[in-house]
């Protein structure tokens, strides 16, 4: 069966794929958008008259709709196609993608800060002028809604309540904090206030009772499939949920040549393929690299991309905890963050504490529950060397990642000993790496050989093929990836219409 043509088909809906439906619809151009997970029941998404939502994996809910698929060694278990996490287990890193209309941006923090080098954009390409990358963060912070998390704002955990200053402490606050894209109350007489936007689009103010890794049901976290998506379903784009893409098959013909996309509905099974001369992916680091790899050794596929699967990085994303001896109220009644701490004044490595809101209506043991309560995480991360790499190997990709071989760890390992030893207070950290941030396997480069997209985006040797996630990140951001994708996907898809009209 073949659908109508696309003037672009973007595959996936996170920030590079929504972006980049949102940049090309208001620059005239029809986009279809194919996202293999569903729209997720929140607030905003209702309010968009959407009527066939899953929920998030809140309460029971967890039991049938936390995980998706797990990939664990050659083999792949998918639990439920509407699930909401991705698993890819790799012997030295474990991976997590979010799989929704919306993608990651469901299950990020909502932090938005630039990467840890300032000069991250600089010499990547001969023709990428950094500026023309960077003028974008302001503007993506004001989309989004975000403000810099400060004392004004009513929160009833906050890194200041965490690290009060005190002389000597080695561990302090972080001045100036990040932005935040949560919808935060600046009294207790706005927690859980519903307001309502451009097209009737509705959100919650933050209630303190979610909106972490699990969603937000209210929409006080900002997310793409509302706030880049809902502005343009009506102005160019349709999205098409449930739609797993299998392969990209090139077509001859004038001018440009021509894609045809193969996809499958996964609510009946029904194949599909729509044609058209652009393609964007922005499927997420994993999937995006998937289609590139199967489609690459397909017959009459894509031209080969000698750079694939290198270089590839987890952003240096490591988890730990630190066990307070109690803790009123209960880090369940938390926003995602709390702030960012600084070790004696470094920037590096990024660390920050993160609260428990939603945890506590997972189905737990109430003994756990007690625990969890008064447990705050602590999120570290930092600029990983990109020595590891992607490859494909009986229809799987796989990942080549040895921790012991990245100095970030250690780092971030020390600044929690540190603030275990001015606490007083027992801390943990997990043993092998997990990242919810992977990157890089179609970088950017200044040539084939030493990259898979240009300063555009466009995939060398097939003209018309771009990648707007971060898969083309050339390098750990060293911070929360969000603003970097962002910034790139809006440069990919402004440059792409530019150069079209």
């Amino acid at each position: 069966m073949s659908t109508d043509e696309a003037d672009v088909v973007v595959i996936g809906s996170g920030f590079g794929g929504s972006i980049s439906a949102n940049r090309l619809a208001l620059a005239g151009f029809k986009v279809l958008v194919l996202e293999r997970g569903p729209w997720r029941d929140s607030l905003p998404v209702r309010s968009m008259r959407i009527a066939d939502r899953a929920p998030f994996p809140y309460g029971m809910k967890a039991v049938t709709h936390l995980l998706r698929t797990i990939h664990l060694g050659r083999r792949s278990l998918t639990l439920n196609k509407a699930g909401m996490y991705e698993v890819f287990r790799y012997p030295g890193l474990d991976v997590f993608a979010v799989s929704a209309v919306g993608g990651g941006s469901h299950g990020w923090f909502g932090m938005l800060t630039a990467p840890q080098d300032p000069a991250y954009w600089r010499e990547r390409h001969p023709d990428l002028k950094p500026a023309e990358i960077e003028k974008y963060y302001e503007k993506i912070i004001a989309d989004m809604g975000a403000v810099r998390i400060s004392q004004d704002l009513w929160l009833p955990h906050s890194i200041w309540t965490q690290l009060p200053a005190s002389p000597g402490a080695r561990c302090l606050p972080a001045d100036p904090q990040p932005y935040m894209a949560i919808k935060i109350p600046y009294s207790k007489n706005e927690v859980g206030q519903v307001t309502e936007g451009a097209g009737g689009v509705k959100r919650q103010t933050c209630a303190f009772d979610g909106e972490g890794l699990l969603g937000s049901k209210g929409g006080a976290k900002a997310s793409v499939d509302f706030i880049y998506l809902a502005p343009v379903l009506s102005k160019g784009v349709t999205v098409r949920d449930m739609c797993e893409v299998a392969k990209i098959v090139r077509e001859s013909g004038a001018g440009l040549p021509k894609y045809a996309v193969h996809f499958s509905s996964l609510r009946d099974g029904q194949k599909e393929v729509v044609r058209t001369k652009r393609v964007i992916l922005a499927a997420g680091t994993m999937n995006t690299l998937r289609l590139l790899f199967t489609s690459s050794l397909e017959p009459g596929g894509l031209n080969p991309m000698p750079s694939l699967g290198r270089p590839f990085g987890g952003n240096g994303d490591f988890i730990g905890a630190w066990f307070k001896e109690s803790a009123q109220p209960t880090m369940f009644e938390s926003a995602p963050v709390l702030g960012l701490f600084r070790v004696d004044g470094l920037d590096l490595p990024f660390v920050g504490m993160v609260g428990m809101p939603g945890i506590d209506t997972l189905p737990l043991l109430p003994l756990w529950k007690k625990k969890l309560a008064k447990t705050v995480l602590v999120l570290g991360m930092g600029a990983d060397t990109g020595k590891a790499s992607a490859r494909f190997e009986k229809g799987r990709v796989e990942v080549d990642y040895d921790p012991k071989q990245e100095p970030i760890f250690e780092k971030i390992r020390g600044a929690i000993r540190i603030l275990e030893d001015q606490s007083g207070l027992g801390t943990w950290v997990i043993k092998k790496p997990m990242t919810v941030h992977a990157w890089g396997g179609a970088c950017v480069g200044p040539s084939p050989d030493r990259g898979v997209v240009d300063h555009n985006g466009e995939v060398y040797g097939n003209p018309g093929l771009f990648v707007a996630d971060a898969s083309a990140l050339p390098a750990a951001a060293g911070t929360p990836p969000s603003l970097t994708i962002a910034a790139w996907a809006h440069h990919v898809a402004d440059g792409l219409a530019q150069r079209a009209a």
